[in-house]
């Protein structure tokens, strides 16, 4: 998901669906294990973000059923692909805009008017100050706190991935409550004294660079293995390179097929799009890509699309739902092994790639300036 610029900072690495009527009471103590008062620790720091942004920012009131059921929603939404939160992407970013030119109109109303000229001969209107924008009705409040309470909850569960730690969730919120409590009123304190939050957030730093070296570490032996898996499948390479045929057992994750290679489109005429969800040309072109499928899919040539590896399935399924892939006869692929990357592609989206019947593959790397030969090479096969 795409969030804008009102999504907040992972300030926890500074050193320094819930039903909200039953709210546990989760008590913080000195002797709490580490992964505990990380938890508190994000809390209090997202939960001054949090008044910042209602308050200074976007001037709302936050709807705290709403919210804290949201923060379920966004942890839900890393730590299981196939999650759907409440709202679309699409809906998402919608609301993300209203909240962002809110925040842009607020802020000029606040700017201070440049000073009156002195020139007696200066016959101009003095400036208006910008009109304040009208307050958020009920439903855009709840829809802000909605947002703000995925990007919360997903945040955490990406840094308990990121540090590979079992963050508590319903520490968390406690804190975020405390912190909102302590903002409102100074004599309700936090549970953890400040110098406790400053050494937790030291430790926790030194944990995410430790939990980041490790990482690397996986990452180039799993680059090591890819290129082990993927050396049987290498063929002969034409002039630039690339691979001149297509190998059908390259691993694939059918999508919205049953499938776990390509194996089952050997033998036909193929048109490939290889695309991420969350590429911007990938998307500008998907439109168009869908039209030629649609155009060739009854002249025997079979379309297929294939998300690269750095996408996860909830994303590729949004995507298949957004532009109804399904319409233009398009099946889609997940690369979850990265095999179809390493084989044919150089890192970049979109490309296209034309497969004849004998396998023999045509990458086309620049759709935009290519579309027109795309469509001639595939009119050649057409029946």
């Amino acid at each position: 998901m795409k969030l804008r610029s009102i999504a907040l900072a992972a300030a926890a690495t500074a050193p320094v669906a819930c039903n909200a009527q039953k709210t546990e009471n989760v008590k913080v103590d000195l002797d709490a294990k580490d992964e505990i008062k990380i938890a508190y620790l994000l809390g209090s720091q997202f939960g001054m973000q949090l008044q910042n942004v209602s308050e200074q920012q976007l001037e709302f009131p936050v709807d705290d059923a709403t919210f804290f059921a949201a923060i379920d929603d966004g942890y839900k939404m890393i730590k299981d692909t196939s999650f759907k939160i409440k709202y679309s992407d699409s809906v998402m970013t919608t609301i993300a805009a209203s909240m962002n030119s809110r925040a842009r109109a607020l802020q000029a109303a606040k700017m201070p008017l440049p000073p009156k000229s002195l020139d007696s001969t200066d016959t101009a209107a003095a400036p208006k100050a910008p009109e304040k924008p009208a307050p958020f009705t009920a439903e855009q409040a709840s829809n802000a706190s909605y947002l703000l309470g995925v990007q919360f909850g997903a945040q955490v569960a990406s840094l308990s991935e990121q540090s590979a730690l079992d963050l508590s969730l319903s520490t968390f919120k406690q804190s975020v409550r405390d912190t909102r409590a302590n903002a409102a009123d100074s004599t309700k304190k936090l549970q953890l004294p400040a110098d406790t939050l400053n050494a937790v957030g030291l430790r926790f730093r030194d944990r995410l660079m430790e939990q980041r070296k490790a990482n690397i570490e996986k990452q180039k032996a799993e680059e090591a293995k890819l290129k082990e898996a993927v050396a049987p499948l290498r063929g002969d390479t034409l002039a630039d390179g690339t691979q001149a045929k297509l190998n059908f057992k390259v691993k694939a994750t059918g999508v919205s097929v049953s499938a776990e290679n390509l194996e089952a489109y050997a033998g036909k005429p193929l048109f490939v799009f290889y695309f991420s969800t969350t590429c911007g040309h990938c998307r500008h072109a998907t439109p168009e890509i869908k039209a030629i499928a649609s155009e060739f899919k009854d002249k025997g040539i079979k379309s297929i699309a294939v998300a690269s590896g750095g996408n996860n399935k909830r994303a590729v399924r949004g995507y298949i739902e957004e532009f109804k892939l399904d319409e233009a006869g398009i099946d889609v692929f997940f690369d979850e092994s990265r095999e179809f990357g390493e084989l044919y592609s150089d890192g970049y989206v979109p490309k296209v790639y034309i497969v004849k019947e004998d396998g023999s593959l045509s990458t086309f790397k620049s759709f935009e300036a290519q579309k027109d030969s795309i469509r001639g090479e595939l009119s050649k096969l057409a029946k």
